[in-house]
């Protein structure tokens, strides 16, 4: 089944350094929004080229 571009929605990539993940994404021009923290996970979000959404995760407790 083929989907359309733009058509995925809240990908979670989980990182081990959301900043470091942040950062890198930033250098190569994707608009990521700054990290949030929400009871102890730390989040931040943005789309790619087609409109995908995506979800940078990170569980501090995880190694």
């Amino acid at each position: 089944m083929d989907m359309p571009p733009g058509s995925l929605r809240g990908l979670h990539l989980v990182v081990a350094d959301i900043e470091a993940a942040r950062e890198a994404l930033i250098a190569r021009g994707v608009g990521v929004q700054p990290v949030e923290e929400v009871r102890g996970v730390y989040f931040a979000y943005f789309s790619d080229s087609d409109g995908n959404t995506w979800t940078l995760q990170h569980l501090p407790w995880r190694k």
